[in-house]
């Protein structure tokens, strides 16, 4: 009777063997869902959507040096532009910076993730971020990406993109952006215009209205509706974007805001920019007496500045004369 009960060694091996498949079954048909097939290349890949930054309307970028606003006045906002900066001065910006800016978050390299959340937030620096680029697309899409931790000792830093939910351990970007100032983003040049852009250019004196100029299908013709030489308002033009400034005030003593202010308050010019895209005016200033801390003599200077006045561009007075047009001089 013991024998009959008791299996034989191939009966017992057998056994065995079908409980091993059995529970290799159950794992795979358990653990299946949960570990899908990844695509490393496709994780690793850039997270920053460049083909969506093609066509950029506004552009901020925010560092230690300050913060800098810059907008396209392209009509279709192409990245070549024109670009203006409108913060913190008035400045016509270096033809290549925006397309250098796109190609180098276009070849951002990713090493590694981490989690976003609040210590890793802290740890990378990317609470107090050494760099914040905003963009606005052509479909009121905003963007945001931050650099926090520059890693000197494995040579990487650490990203956020505001769409995605995740740390990015990357390569350092080409562009140096985080150190970038004022004179590595501007012209000397005061104005970007897009004549494709202009539907109507308006010049003001304190007697009022002393030049109008509008586009209508593609014609220039002044406030009477009379056609203007298509020739001469293009070098009109020219010579609007041909002024220069050769000195940019942005910090000013309480004494030099006061006199700035003063001067501003009753300019000798005004003049406004109609785009499809708004309004942009611009204030223009003798500064007759000079500025306390300056070697610049009197009567040898404007000042230019825009809506805001937080800060003032100077130009030489033989500049004065491009804002004396008359339309008489443009049929």
């Amino acid at each position: 009777m013991k024998s009959i009960l008791r299996p034989t060694l191939s009966t017992a091996l057998v056994i065995c063997f079908s409980l091993i498949l059995i529970f290799l079954g159950l794992f795979a048909e358990v653990f299946e869902s949960e570990t899908p097939e990844v695509d490393l290349a496709q994780i690793y890949a850039n997270p920053i959507p460049v083909n969506e930054l093609q066509h950029i309307k506004v552009f901020k970028m925010t560092n230690k040096q300050g913060s800098f606003v810059l907008e396209n006045t392209h009509p279709t906002f192409n990245l070549e532009g024109p670009w203006q900066m409108t913060e913190p001065q008035s400045l016509k910006v270096k033809g290549n910076v925006i397309p250098k800016i796109l190609e180098s978050l276009n070849v951002l390299r990713v090493r590694n993730f981490h989690r976003l959340e609040p210590i890793n937030i802290t740890s990378f620096s990317l609470d107090n971020p050494n760099l914040t680029l905003q963009f606005t697309n052509d479909k009121n899409k905003n963007f945001e990406v931050k650099l926090g931790l520059i890693n000197p000792i494995d040579n990487s830093a650490y990203l956020t993109l505001n769409s995605q939910n995740q740390i990015y351990q990357i390569d350092p970007l080409e562009m140096a952006l985080e150190t970038y100032d004022i004179s590595q983003l501007v012209e000397s040049r005061v104005l970007a215009l897009n004549a494709e852009s202009l539907l109507s250019l308006e010049i003001y004196q304190s007697s009022g209205l002393e030049v109008k100029l509008l586009k209508k299908e593609q014609i220039w013709v002044d406030q009477n509706g009379i056609e203007l030489n298509e020739q001469k308002v293009v070098k009109f033009f020219e010579k609007l974007e041909d002024l220069k400034s050769f000195s940019i005030l942005s910090t000013l003593t309480p004494e030099q805001q006061k006199i700035m202010e003063a001067a501003i308050s009753t300019p000798r010019y005004t003049m406004k920019l109609i785009t499809s895209q708004g309004v942009r005016s611009y204030f223009v200033a003798e500064i007759k007496n000079g500025l306390p801390g300056m070697s610049v003599g009197k009567d040898q200077f404007l000042a230019l500045t825009t809506d805001d006045k937080k800060s003032f561009v100077l130009l030489e007075t033989d500049q004065l004369r491009v804002f004396s047009i008359k339309t008489t001089e443009l049929k």
